[in-house]
């Protein structure tokens, strides 16, 4: 049993360092259709939805372990959290359990739940398969898959791809009926998922082939891809995230936050996946999806064996509904990254530039430039708080004696010359900018600082400014 056990396990691990290698060998994405081009499309610096540069910050989700009478209230916490995306898997024997009975109804009302969605003004990212993994019972497949003669899965078999282009014929309308150029939310699609043997744009045989033929007929136009993008704990890893061969934006369809096996929050999870995505966002990462933001229920048998009822995942928004301290780490660098999505979109790394801008060598320097303006990141891998002097040549009376208090493993965000309007440029923000907010003729500037540490900002504006301090009847 022991010999058994042993055997078992190498396999898996070796499954999983083969996916890694694939998984790393391709992050391509098929380009938009002519028809779709308007709506939602990409360079190689970003993507670009409805005409604007737009930073993809997606929760994952899945409407299979949520109530249909939830789905409002979730998608609602999600979008409070500066979310402008979701995605889902659309999970075989969730909708076909019984072979040719389909069931697109109730809590398995996949319209329904992307019509709210769309509602809520969010894009979708949907994983068709038909393979999905996700710790759910037999990776999405259905059990009477078993029986049939013949049949072998995640290949060019003739009787499995028979089955899957009948779910598929019951599965697609519903997605591509909902896609962006035709007044939905959907902005992506995946085919299949972590297949060992293509990811991204590579398609190693007449599997695949057949996947995309079936997908193009039944009329998808939005971008796609295989299998998925940049799966990992820490998608970033050593930062080297551009690629001039790569012709689309850098995007990971799973960033694990935080796992399958831990209910509730955990101490350092906060700190540990902030970090984590700030490193995606200060290395020229052009979106992510968190797997999970809201992990949810297993209903009936629907867990695998390594899960029971619950799928809480100790993320952000727990199995309750209730909200974790890393659901405001997630607030934070959402809102963050889609204020600054039209440098983050458009950006080339200028780190080299800005190199010497920390008078503390602790203090290690990255940085994006675009026509929009630039994003220099403080990054203090360390475990004690650092206060550095910065080196700013000409602005010398603006940093006079002041530092920059950068803590323990964050990476703080300085703003240069971004035009606000065309009245007003931001100079220089030194103070952590959280987000910015325009609405008609206003712009707010929202700020973090800590008590007693001065915020310092520098406008440059075309006209005379006036300043005022204070709100109602304390406004000077």
């Amino acid at each position: 049993m022991r010999i058994r056990y042993t055997i078992l396990t190498f396999i898996l691990l070796l499954t999983a360092f083969t996916s890694a290698l694939s998984q790393g060998s391709n992050d391509y994405i098929f380009p938009t259709t002519a028809v779709a081009k308007p709506y939602i499309d990409f360079d190689s610096k970003g993507f670009i939805v409805q005409g604007k540069r737009t930073f993809i910050v997606s929760a994952g989700l899945e409407y299979s372990r949520i109530p249909h009478e939830l789905w409002y209230d979730r998608l609602m916490r999600i979008k409070r959290a500066g979310f402008n995306c979701i995605e889902i898997y659309t999970i075989w024997n969730f909708h076909e359990e019984q072979e040719g009975k389909f069931n697109f109804s109730g809590d398995r009302d996949l319209g329904k739940f992307l019509d709210i969605v769309k509602q809520l003004g969010l894009y979708a990212i949907v994983r068709v398969g038909p393979y999905y993994c996700a710790e759910w019972d037999n990776g999405g497949y259905p059990i009477w898959l078993k029986f049939k003669k013949g049949l072998r899965v995640r290949e060019d078999n003739k009787p499995f791809e028979q089955y899957v282009d009948r779910f598929f014929d019951h599965l697609l309308p519903v997605v591509f009926q909902r896609q962006i150029n035709k007044g939905g939310a959907v902005i992506l699609v995946q085919l299949e998922n972590e297949h060992p043997n293509g990811w991204g744009t590579v398609m190693p045989d007449g599997y695949f082939k057949h996947l995309q033929a079936k997908a193009l007929d039944m009329g998808m136009q939005v971008p796609y891809f295989f299998s998925g993008l940049h799966h990992a704990s820490d998608p970033a890893g050593d930062g080297k995230l551009d690629d001039d061969k790569r012709p689309n934006p850098w995007f990971s369809t799973e960033f694990w936050t935080v796992w399958y096996s831990q209910y509730g929050a955990k101490p350092g999870d906060a700190e540990l996946y902030d970090r984590r995505t700030w490193k995606i966002i200060a290395h020229g990462g052009n979106g992510y999806n968190y797997y999970m933001a809201h992990g949810g229920s297993n209903f009936g048998y629907t867990n695998n064996d390594e899960d029971a009822a619950s799928y809480d995942y100790g993320t952000g928004i727990g199995q309750a509904g209730d909200l974790r301290p890393i659901y405001y780490t997630f607030k934070r660098a959402s809102w963050f990254s889609r204020s600054f999505q039209d440098v983050l979109e458009n950006s080339t790394n200028a780190s080299e530039i800005y190199k010497g801008i920390a008078a503390d060598t602790a203090v290690k320097i990255s940085a994006r430039t675009s026509p929009a303006g630039d994003l220099i990141f403080l990054d203090n891998p360390g475990a004690s708080k650092v206060s550095t002097l910065l080196n700013i040549k000409g602005d010398e009376g603006l940093l006079a004696g002041k530092k920059i208090s950068v803590q323990p493993k964050e990476i703080y965000p300085l703003v240069h010359n971004y035009k606000l309007n065309d009245e007003v440029t931001l100079d220089w923000a030194l103070t952590r900018v959280f987000a910015i907010v325009k609405q008609v003729n206003t712009t707010t500037i929202i700020v973090d600082a800590e008590a007693g540490d001065q915020l310092l900002l520098r406008f440059n504006t075309k006209e005379k400014a006036s300043v005022s301090i204070g709100f109602g009847k304390n406004r000077q």
